[in-house]
Formats: C-alpha cells, structure tokens, sequence
C-alpha cells in the first residue's frame, strides 16, 4: 500500500468520525508500514489509521525535531493496536496542536501530562506504559482519531484558532 499525502483523509470526511474497529497485529504489517511511510515522508509526529480512511485502530507515533519544533523531546517509532488509556494525570498543559486531517490550521488544546496506556505492538505484544510531556500529548491525540475526535473537539477557546502561517510569524516562541 503506497500513500501519499493526497490520500490523507480531512476533516469534513465521514471516515473520521466513523467507529473504528480492533485489529490483530498478524492483520496490521501492511496498515502500520503505510502509516510509517507517511508519517515519515510528511515530517509528522503520530498518525493514525482513519486518517488514511481505514476503520481500525491502529497508530503511530515517532516524534522527531522539526523546523517549526527544533526543541521538542523524540521518541522512537511506536506502533499501537487497540490502545486504550488506563490513567489520565489531573495535571494538564495547554499547548499548540496541528493535525494533518485539519490541514493548515493550529489550536491550543489541554491534554494530560501523564497518561498510562495500554496497546498491543506490532508483535503482539500487550504493553502498559506510562507515557508523559509531548509524547504523551501526541499518544492522547492519535488515540482521539481512534474514537473519531480530531484537535478542534479538544479545543476550549476557538479563538485560538490560527493558520500555520500565522502560529509561525506571531505564536511560535521566539516569533517576532
């Protein structure tokens, strides 16, 4: 299966917002290598699999540095079947969140700071983790797509609202 960011679903779509499905991880290689690819062709943080217009659950996450995040801490590449999270931490962080299914566009959005996760990983492995800071946000934000929620459902003030553009020339820290 090879993607391209012109198969990425959008917000408007049905598909994302539809149930998604639990998956076993002899089922997964071909959903988890595509999202890979992606992921990595797009320089992005997690994706997951509704955002490719396929009902399961099933994400990954590989936080790298990037030009618009030069600080921001890297995990390697996490593969996630059925996740489901154990534990939210009543500790939240407001912070700056894009989406590639709401191209274009950033929000500010709470998300735990800690979260105990349970998943399965591409062996089929069950795995409990707790997870906290930026990885932490972004296993809550590709578990949302799981359960057909995108960033702007999270958002509690729509006026922080912004273009990507305008987050990098006025709200990035160090912006002018």
């Amino acid at each position: 299966m090879h993607l391209t960011d012109d198969d990425l679903v959008t917000i408007g779509d049905p598909r994302l917002k539809a149930p998604t499905a639990e998956i076993e991880a002899t089922e997964a290689r071909d959903v988890l290598d595509a999202l890979t690819t992606l992921l990595r062709s797009l320089h992005g943080a997690g994706l997951a699999a509704p955002q490719i217009g396929i009902s399961v659950r099933a994400a990954i996450i590989e936080v790298r540095r990037t030009e618009m995040f030069p600080d921001r801490p890297e995990t390697g590449l996490i593969q996630i079947l059925n996740p489901t999270i154990l534990e939210r931490s009543a500790e939240t962080v407001l912070d700056w969140e894009g989406c590639f299914s709401v191209p274009g566009y950033m929000g500010l959005v709470p998300r735990s700071e800690r979260i105990t996760v349970r998943y399965t990983d591409e062996t089929g492995q069950t795995v409990t983790d707790e997870v906290t800071g930026y990885a932490a946000r972004v296993f809550q934000h590709e578990i949302d797509h799981l359960d057909g929620l995108v960033y702007l459902d999270r958002m509690p003030d729509m006026t922080t609202l912004t273009t990507t553009q305008n987050y990098l020339d006025h709200r990035r820290p160090g912006a002018a």
